[in-house]
C-alpha cells in the first residue's frame, strides 16, 4: 500500500502572485511529484523578491522548492526527487541507466547560461559552438536508443532535470538571440515534442513571459 503522507510544497511565485514561477528548480521537483502520482499537496507560493520571515525561519537559506511533510523539510530539489523515489517506488525515477543519461545531458544548460550571459561579443562565436557541440552530445545520445525519453518511455530522474532546462533553453534562445536550430536536432525535437506535451509537464508549467521576465537582465 503507498504511504499516505500530506505535504507543502514551497514555490517560486509568478509574478502577480497568483500562480507557478518560472523556477526550473520547482518545476523538476513538481514533475516527480506528478509523475509518482502524489495527490495530497498544497502549494504554498513563495515572493522570492520579499520572503516571508516565516519563510526564511523555517528554511533559512531562503530557497525554493522546499517540501515539507511532518517536521521534515527537504530544501534541494533534487533531493526531492531522491525522496519520492525512496518513499514511492513505483514508478522508479532512477533506473539502471539514468546516470549514462546525466551525463550525457548535464552540461547544457552550463554552456546555454554561458551564451546568453555573455558580454563579450569576440566571444560570442565560441560560446554559442560550445552550446551546439552540447545539444548534439543529447541528440547522438538520444539516437542510439529507441525510447520516447531519456532512459526509457517514463520519467527519470535525467528528465525531470532536462525538461525545464529545455524548455528556459528553447524560449529565451529564440527570444534573445534569434535562435531556432533546436528543431534541426531530430532526436531532441522529437523528445521535446513528447516531454512539453505530456500530462507532467503541462500540469506543472508557467508562460514562456515568466521565464522571458527573469532573464532580461542578460538580454541585450
Amino acid at each position: 500500500m503507498a504511504l499516505k503522507r500530506e505535504y507543502k510544497f514551497y514555490v517560486k511565485a509568478s509574478p502577480d502572485g497568483r500562480g507557478l514561477g518560472d523556477c526550473p528548480f520547482t518545476h523538476r521537483a513538481n514533475i516527480g511529484l506528478k509523475a509518482k502520482g502524489v495527490t495530497d499537496v498544497s502549494l504554498v507560493l513563495i515572493d522570492l523578491s520579499n520572503k516571508p520571515e516565516w519563510y526564511k525561519k523555517l528554511n533559512p537559506a531562503g530557497s525554493v522548492p522546499a517540501l515539507q511533510y511532518d517536521d521534515e523539510i527537504i530544501t534541494d530539489s533534487y533531493k526531492i526527487l531522491e525522496y519520492l523515489d525512496e518513499t514511492y517506488p513505483e514508478p522508479p525515477l532512477n533506473p539502471p541507466n539514468n546516470k549514462e543519461a546525466e551525463e550525457a545531458t548535464g552540461q547544457i544548460f552550463g554552456a546555454f547560461s554561458a551564451w546568453i550571459k555573455n558580454t563579450d561579443d569576440s566571444k560570442d562565436s565560441e560560446l554559442k559552438e560550445a552550446f551546439e557541440a552540447e545539444l548534439e552530445k543529447i541528440n547522438n545520445y538520444m539516437g542510439r536508443h529507441s525510447w520516447s525519453m531519456l532512459c526509457s518511455d517514463s520519467w527519470s530522474f535525467a528528465d525531470c532535470v532536462l525538461a525545464p532546462r529545455l524548455y528556459h533553453i528553447q524560449t529565451v534562445a529564440e527570444d534573445f538571440k534569434g535562435y531556432t536550430r533546436l528543431n534541426e536536432y531530430y532526436n531532441l525535437k522529437q523528445y521535446m515534442d513528447t516531454v512539453f506535451l505530456s500530462e507532467e509537464f503541462v500540469s506543472t508549467c508557467y508562460p514562456r513571459e515568466y521565464i522571458l521576465k527573469g532573464w532580461a537582465k542578460y538580454r541585450k
